[in-house]
């Protein structure tokens, strides 16, 4: 099985590669930028131009594909819209006439919580349909990025359906690194400022593990997930945060039972993904790996 890692010097990308690289896979690994020192070659692209990704899919037999803006704010609306869609739409295409046969890509959140482009959470109302956030909750977006996101999602399903390629889209929370980790379980939890992203989070490290999964599992056909740690991002009890701050959204389960603001039970299920549980835990666990570049 061969891997084409886009967005490969991104902390998702290269903690990805860090574990295909470990576990001996064929890999290539792409980016905008370069970096020196890794244990493997990572070739500068320009995913913008179509020749480069119908050459770069020659012979690749799965599309991890993490290569877009970071966020809403990352560039003006019409820029991050625009991007996001030309690369994706080129390596989707260019995938389906390789006869690929399989792309698992990082949508993100913000497809389904409604986050507006606004900084300010004292302003931002609460557009989230129900509680827990899981893999079946429907698409609100309201910024330009979370509409790239769901492009690209909706591009997944339809050459799903009309090629046969197996097409994975794992929507991710806000990636914490080891550093992040610390710093939040010292400071008792983390407060984002400029929006709350159903106050979800995952560590990095755990992130590339839901993909490496999503590239490897036993599935046919279009599949979306949700992947985030059980606690949240404050540190706060859920309770608390539904009874202070989200009692006007429908909970899917009973009140009683709402000892997590997030339901990842289908990708547990189809995936066999590992949920981390705990900040504690995480640091634990992913404390010691670097995820900013990637494995020396």
């Amino acid at each position: 099985m061969k891997v084409l890692v886009t967005g490969a010097a991104g902390r998702l990308g290269s903690c990805v590669c860090r574990i295909l690289y470990e576990a001996g896979f064929e890999f290539m690994a792409v980016d905008k930028v370069a970096i020196d020192g890794a244990a493997y070659p990572v070739e500068v692209v320009d995913l913008l131009d179509w020749q480069t990704c119908v050459d770069l899919m020659v012979g690749v037999d799965v599309l991890a594909h993490f290569a877009n803006h970071a966020n809403w704010n990352s560039g003006n609306p019409e820029q991050v819209y625009n991007e996001n869609v030309q690369m994706n739409m080129n390596l989707f295409q260019a995938a389906a006439n390789a006869d690929c046969k399989r792309i698992a890509f990082a949508s993100s959140v913000q497809v389904l919580d409604g986050q507006l482009p606004i900084k300010s959470r004292k302003e931002h109302p609460i557009f989230l349909p129900y509680l827990p956030l899981d893999s079946d909750m429907p698409a609100i977006p309201r910024n330009s990025y979370g509409l790239s996101k769901q492009a690209a999602e909706n591009a997944l399903e339809y050459f799903s359906e009309t090629t046969g390629m197996s097409c994975i889209a794992i929507r991710y929370p806000l990636l914490v690194d080891s550093q992040m980790l610390k710093a939040a379980i010292e400071g008792g939890g983390m407060y984002r400022e400029n929006c709350y992203d159903g106050f979800t989070y995952l560590p990095v490290y755990s992130a590339a593990e839901a993909a490496v999964k999503a590239m490897t599992a036993v599935l046919e056909g279009y599949h979306c997930y949700f992947v985030a740690s059980k606690d949240n991002l404050e540190q706060r009890p859920a309770l608390e945060i539904i009874e202070k701050e989200l009692s006007h959204l429908p909970c899917h389960k009973p009140l009683d039972d709402m000892d997590s603001l997030v339901d990842c039970s289908k990708v547990i299920a189809e995936l066999g993904w590992e949920q981390p549980q705990s900040m504690a835990e995480s640091f634990e666990k992913y404390g010691k790996l670097e995820p900013l570049r990637p494995y020396e």
